[in-house]
């Protein structure tokens, strides 16, 4: 028999779900949209219920189900039975894995969805056949994850790798949603460049986005380099001091950002090489993630494989 996991991304709009088998072969993939009705308190019955539906339409007796992964917008609580916060969704406490094996019959696995992306880079992304590295995600925030020795650096209260946290200094006073002034994400992520670009412009622009600013950045425009150069400096920064903590052998990043390719990277390259410990300096490489919207199951489900393991030797060796 084939053995299959369900990988699944829970996020704000949607539910990404995939089979996919030890060697991480995708076999059926598909989403259904996020309830965050009543504090999402029907996001398990329609997990729960879009698996069996799909078990019963596969009716592939070759094939054998043996666990589900599960990427989440929030932290877990340290025994992994539950989804301590996750504001997008409306959740507080959550039981959700007991929630869906008690249905399902088949263990589940949680972990953080940034984390969930890191994993997935390493075991069929960008750092693969790396087993230390350090993922940034770049939206509308700023997440990530640190992955040493394989393993995802989670920390006592599931809050380790909150890259886009990191306080940094500045003048200006930024406000985080978590509530603290001035976190990483509030100038690196792509509002913050657009903030930071608004800061610069003479005339505001309402619908200013993170393109037209490199739109604008290809074309030569001053402002939107400055802009740029602002916002790499604090990711740099913050990059390089994690590197000099973890001394990890690759930066990958990820998110809507990354989408400029060099544009970027190449700067922040030179900004972290600018700060980080000469015996790391042109000992790690920073690249761009590959896996987009499906690193995330990816993650999951090798989540669930290592924490049984049931990786094979030779995808261990392949990873």
């Amino acid at each position: 028999m084939i053995k299959q996991m369900i990988g699944i991304d829970i996020g704000g709009t949607t539910i990404k779900l995939a089979l996919i088998d030890v060697y991480g072969q995708i076999h059926k993939k598909w989403q259904i949209p996020t309830n965050i009705t009543e504090n999402g308190r029907n996001i398990p019955t329609d997990i729960v219920r879009s698996i069996q539906q799909t078990m019963l339409e596969q009716n592939d007796q070759q094939a054998e189900i043996i666990g589900i992964g599960i990427g989440v917008p929030g932290p877990i609580s340290p025994d992994g039975q539950i989804v301590v916060r996750a504001v997008n969704l409306g959740w507080e406490d959550m039981p959700l894995k007991s929630a869906i094996e008690k249905e399902l019959d088949i263990p589940v696995v949680l972990l953080n969805d940034a984390n969930a992306a890191a994993l997935g880079e390493m075991w069929k992304g960008a750092a693969r056949g790396k087993s230390n590295l350090v993922f940034v995600t770049l939206g509308t925030g700023v997440g990530g994850g640190i992955i040493l020795n394989g393993k995802v650096i989670n920390g006592v209260h599931s809050s380790g790798g909150e890259i886009g946290h990191i306080p940094i200094y500045s003048q200006e006073q930024r406000t985080c949603g978590c509530g603290n002034t001035n976190c990483l994400e509030t100038f690196a992520s792509a509002n913050g460049l657009v903030k930071t670009m608004r800061n610069l412009m003479e005339e505001n622009q309402e619908n200013l986005s993170a393109v037209d600013i490199f739109t604008w950045i290809e074309a030569g425009n001053q402002k939107a380099m400055n802009a740029l150069t602002i916002t790499v400096n604090y990711l740099g920064q913050a990059i390089a001091g994690i590197m000099n903590t973890v001394d990890a052998e690759e930066v990958v990043i990820g998110g809507g950002l990354s989408g400029a390719g060099d544009a970027l990277l190449i700067p922040l390259k030179e900004k972290i090489d600018q700060f980080i410990f000469p015996a790391i300096r042109g000992n790690y490489n920073v690249s761009k993630a590959q896996l987009g919207n499906d690193a995330g199951i990816y993650g999951a489900v090798y989540s669930y494989l290592s924490s049984n393991e049931i990786l094979t030797v030779e995808e261990t060796l392949l990873r």
